[in-house]
This record gives structure tokens, C-alpha cells and sequence, in this order.
């Protein structure tokens, strides 16, 4: 289910900002479940959380690969707890894709240089204001789930400034492209 909604939510976000298979690549993203978080990024605050590593791979002194890595930090036992809360026809699969598509419009207007990763406090819920218009602009031409029912219902749970976590960025250290990046994921952040 939530591989479904990655490439769903990809597909959408990458065709809204017109982005080529090539540049589409240059974006590295990972999404990981509660099973395989380090334990500082594990929250009972939020959905999910979002992660930028400074990811470098070296032979001695030699870098051969330098890249941030943006990793989704899906909060399984929250998404589980809202899903549960959720009204009837809406479900898991709807929240994944809201969660998987807000995390990656923040990933490609970071990967883009839309905006600083590094975004001081006080500019924060502007920027996540913006990401949430975008996401749900989207979102919108989904039919296969009532995303504007979804939309509804979190709005008046969460209100406007309730996901105001930006990632830290973080060495990850000289590890192998295949532990780094076993599937590809953007920035997230809290939803709840």
C-alpha cells in the first residue's frame, strides 16, 4: 500500500512541476516505517517526519558520490491511529497518498533550490503553507479517493500551523548506495 502510494503520489508531483525522468533521478528520497527508523527519528508528534542526510560514499580518501538524501520518516502508529479516526468512505490509502505527496513537494522544492532546508523558525509556517496549497492543488485531480473530504476533515483536526517540523540535516557517513537508498523518497514533514 504505501509502495502504491509513493509512485502515485510521485507520478502526480513530479508531473505538476514538469520534471524530466532525468531530473526525477537527481531527486534521492527514501521512505522508511516505524521497523527501520533510527530512534531519533521516531516522533508521537507527527504522520511522518523528514530527514536530509549528507549522504557521501568514499574508497579511502577518494569521494565518489556526494548527494543529500532525503528520507520520509512514516510514523506508523500515528498514520494507523488517524486512519482509524478517519470517516467512512476515506482510509489508509488516502492519508498515505496526502502524506507521501506533501513530503514530496517539500522534497522537490528543497532537491530544486526552492527553498533553504535551513529556513529560519519564523519563516517556517509560510513555506508550509505554501507546500499544503501545492500539495492539495494536487491533489485535487485524484478521483479514485474523496481527497476534498480528507482535506476537510484534517483541517479541522490539525488546524494551519500544526506541521511545522523542517528536516535536520545530517551526515550519514560512508555507507554503500544499496543500505542508503533502497527505494527512493523525498522530504517530509510533521502532519501531526
Amino acid at each position: 500500500m504505501i509502495e502504491r502510494a509513493r509512485r502515485q503520489a510521485e507520478h502526480l508531483v513530479w508531473g505538476f512541476y514538469a520534471l524530466s525522468e532525468r531530473e526525477g533521478e537527481r531527486i534521492h528520497y527514501e521512505v522508511k516505517t516505524l521497523r527501520d527508523l533510527l530512534p531519533e527519528e521516531v516522533t508521537d508528534e507527527a504522520l511522518a517526519h523528514l530527514v536530509c542526510y549528507d549522504f557521501v560514499r568514499r574508497v579511502g580518501s577518494h569521494i565518489l558520490q556526494h548527494y543529500e538524501l532525503y528520507r520520509i520518516c512514516l510514523q506508523d502508529h500515528r498514520l494507523l491511529e488517524a486512519a482509524r479516526a478517519l470517516p467512512r468512505p476515506l482510509g489508509l490509502r488516502a492519508l498515505l497518498l496526502y502524506v507521501l505527496t506533501h513530503e514530496l513537494v517539500h522534497v522537490v522544492r528543497f532537491a530544486q533550490k526552492l527553498q533553504r532546508i535551513d529556513l529560519p523558525p519564523n519563516e517556517r509556517a509560510a513555506e508550509e503553507a505554501a507546500v499544503e496549497r501545492t500539495t492539495w492543488k494536487i491533489l485535487a485531480r485524484v478521483r479514485a479517493h474523496p481527497m476534498e473530504q480528507l482535506r476537510d476533515f484534517l483541517s479541522s483536526r490539525v488546524g494551519s500551523d500544526a506541521c511545522l517540523a523542517y528536516p535536520n540535516a545530517l551526515p550519514l557517513g560512508d555507507r554503500t548506495i544499496s543500505e542508503a537508498r533502497p527505494s527512493f523518497f523525498p522530504h517530509a514533514r510533521d502532519l501531526m
